[in-house]
């Protein structure tokens, strides 16, 4: 009788763990949360709420950060480790018997929008005119609707604001009116 291929519970590895750290990292941590606590107990009026975002939105890019980090150096142990769990398939890929030869699938031919040229032209323009728009008018409409409430700082911030969404959405209206005008034509050029 052949010897089992599952390994037997005495010779299994532990678990990798994602999370491991050690006193050292916990202190630092500690004390960037008594800084953080202390910026936030001494600061007044809404910068105790923009501290926070800001350190909320820190630590959740430096915590993704290390989470895909450490995945990605532990993925191997990981692998090696649930192999060696009772009843656990491998995280392998499966695989097809024999290669299979794209030219005998009798595929369809590739559109224009699978390409990864260049398909909208004169981006550049169309947000530079998007930005100056945005600020005229964002600018125009703020002086003319709260300018005595609000002082010369606050019109600027809204202003480039408005430059900003200008910008942005000077930047979606011709990327997507390129795309559409491309495939319109691609589309066009199949029915005829």
């Amino acid at each position: 009788m052949s010897a089992s291929p599952l390994p037997s519970p005495t010779n299994r590895s532990r678990e990798p763990h994602l999370l491991r750290f050690g006193l050292k990292q916990m202190f630092f941590m500690l004390s960037l949360a008594g800084v953080l606590c202390a910026l936030l107990v001494g600061t007044e009026g809404s910068w105790p709420m923009i501290i926070g975002l800001a350190v909320l939105l820190v630590g959740a890019h430096v915590l993704g950060n290390l989470l895909g980090t450490r995945l990605r150096d532990t993925s191997h142990d990981v692998m090696q480790w649930r192999t060696q769990q009772l009843g656990v398939e491998a995280d392998s890929p499966k695989t097809t018997g024999q290669p299979i030869e794209l030219a005998k699938l009798k595929l369809p031919p590739s559109t224009p929008l699978a390409s990864h040229d260049r398909v909208a032209h004169g981006t550049a323009w169309f947000v530079s005119a998007g930005t100056v728009i945005g600020i005229i008018l964002g600018g125009t409409v703020i002086r003319m609707t709260i300018g005595q409430r609000i002082e010369w700082a606050g019109w600027a911030v809204g202003t480039i604001s408005c430059g900003v969404l200008g910008a942005w959405a000077a930047f979606l209206a011709s990327t997507f009116s390129s795309i559409a005008r491309h495939a319109w034509r691609h589309a066009k050029e199949r029915s005829q």
